[in-house]
């Protein structure tokens, strides 16, 4: 049964209040590093920052923040940094804390989504609440791999755990990366990047191919992937969450919401139009405004960064239970509406549901046209064999120009009938917004392997030359299509530098017409 679109509106002025807040520093900071016993006796080498008065730690118990704890050796100046913005402010942080095997942390390093993180992020925050220099409420927050680590915290519910701000967070690594949708991506291509990025940022000690190895291993969402994911645990989660996504982040922009579609109850939302890099100005001067209100909306549109007081407000209101914050007492929803400059920007939903489904729907024609309505059935043909330099063959289906905006909010997905000539193929589907001179932008994109249709833990074969019903889920957005633009969807086997081609070559052929369609979801303006 469809569901019902949220709404959504300007921003009003509890986000306004919210993201302008700030305090400035009060204190000089101190620092040591220092080793932190785990449950089993290995150490993690970490860094103490403490709040200061003329370079002596103040004596009095002050909230404790565990910020960043990733294997992530070079990016220690800037964690540092995190931490300092909090330190001066009055927070006791845990801040650079190595992962096993890490730098001078002990320990073996397993795999770069292993569930001994969260264990080991739930022993740093007991010890931080049990020093004397902390009060005993401890929050924890970090970006990407800190975002991972913050969540486990939280599913292993250390006593002390206040709440939790994840940033970029990946929900499970086989879907949001490895295959998505049940297709292999390319090992050291646009997608599966991680293994070289971490063996760089690590310092050497993340063997890039050990991880290659590994994640290849396990083509189906089995136990170990299971295992190493949030899906079926995040309701072990009790502490209210500050998550914030990116829906141009190429790594996790499902990743994120699905976190976020699992503690709906609990969770304070942010999703901007940034791709994956840290979405909150802490280090530097923020270009953050408290003047009037259109000012203010023409400052975060412009500015790829959230000002800082989205994290301090945050964490004041939660930990230091610092009067008058103003962090909404109810969960809340800010969505940025793109693209930049042409959508309306930041704006609040009143609502959010995964499964609504209120909205366009569009027909795929076999003579190209994407419309409105069907036009008979045809069938259309695709050979999904990537030639020597890298292209691929496509289906393309493209509107008119549009007569009025279009916004598309929510989880998207193209659904066809298509007969298979060889086992298995790919479906890559990209939705494009074509401008008035006729270039084509990337929106969002969506992946399945017609083997996993039905599920992507028991793949179901195909009935070679039998018509079967496919759905691919597109990834969910906010892009506003605008007046004389057209909407184009693009269907292929993927291109090499994203995805691995299917054991062999394979002509897909789709039914067009009535069985054939898009649907874009779309918003209620309040």
């Amino acid at each position: 049964m469809p569901k019902t679109a949220p709404h959504t509106r300007p921003l009003t002025s509890r986000t306004h209040d919210w993201w302008s807040y700030q305090r400035s520093a009060e204190y000089g900071v101190v620092g040591t590093t220092i080793d932190v016993p785990m449950r089993d006796g290995v150490t993690l080498r970490c860094e103490l920052r403490r709040p200061a008065r003329g370079g002596v730690a103040v004596d009095v118990p002050t909230p404790g923040l565990v910020v960043e704890f990733t294997p992530y050796v070079v990016l220690h100046d800037f964690y540092l940094g995190e931490a300092d913005f909090f330190a001066s402010r009055g927070y006791v942080v845990v801040a650079a804390a190595l992962m096993r095997g890490i730098g001078g942390s002990g320990g073996r390093w397993e795999h770069g989504s292993f569930v001994q993180g969260g264990r080991d992020a739930h022993d740093l925050v007991e010890w931080l609440a049990e020093q004397a220099f902390c009060n005993g409420r401890v929050g924890m927050y970090g970006e990407s791999f800190g975002a991972q680590t913050s969540y486990g915290a939280a599913v292993e519910q250390p006593a002390h755990l206040v709440a939790i701000a994840p940033l970029q967070s990946p929900s499970s690594l086989y879907h949001d990366v490895i295959f998505p949708g049940g297709v292999k991506s390319t090992e050291r291509g646009e997608i599966d990047s991680w293994p070289d990025i971490a063996n760089m940022t690590s310092n050497g000690a993340i063997d890039a191919d050990a991880e290659y190895a590994a994640n290849r291993h396990h083509t189906t969402f089995d136990e170990f992937w299971h295992d190493r994911s949030f899906v079926d645990r995040l309701d072990a989660v009790s502490v209210p969450v500050l998550a914030v996504g990116g829906w141009n982040d190429h790594y996790f922009r499902s990743g994120t919401l699905a976190n976020i579609e699992a503690l709906l109850d609990r969770t304070w939302w942010i999703y901007g139009s940034w791709g994956h890099f840290f979405p909150v100005e802490l280090t530097g001067a923020s270009t953050w405004t408290t003047s009037g209100g259109s000012e203010r909306e023409e400052m975060l549109a412009a500015n790829p960064q959230l000002p800082s007081g989205v994290l301090l407000a945050w964490f004041d209101h939660w930990l230091a239970q610092r009067p008058d914050v103003p962090i909404p007492a109810e969960p809340t929803m800010t969505s940025f509406e793109g693209p930049p400059g042409v959508g309306v920007g930041w704006c609040e939903l009143d609502g959010w549901d995964p499964a609504f489904a209120d909205g366009v729907t569009l027909h795929l024609i076999a003579d190209g046209r994407l419309a409105d309505r069907a036009d008979g059935s045809a069938s259309v043909s695709l050979r999904e064999a990537p030639t020597d330099d890298g292209t691929v063959a496509a289906l393309t289906f493209t509107t008119e120009p549009l007569v009025d905006d279009l916004v598309w909010l929510g989880h998207a997905a193209l659904s066809f009938r298509a007969a298979l000539d060889a086992a298995e193929a790919n479906f890559h589907v990209e939705v494009l917004d074509i401008d008035s001179a006729g270039e084509e932008h990337f929106v969002n994109d969506g992946y399945l392997a017609a083997t996993h249709r039905h599920s992507h833990l028991t793949p179901s074969p195909v009935s070679i030359g039998e018509f079967e019903d496919f759905e691919v889920p597109i990834r969910a957005h906010h892009h506003r299509f605008v007046t004389g633009h057209r909407i184009r969807v693009r269907v292929s086997g993927g291109v090499p530098a994203k995805l691995t081609a299917p054991p062999e070559p394979v002509t897909v052929t789709i039914e067009t017409g009535p069985t054939a369609t898009l649907l874009l979801p779309v918003p209620e303006s309040a």
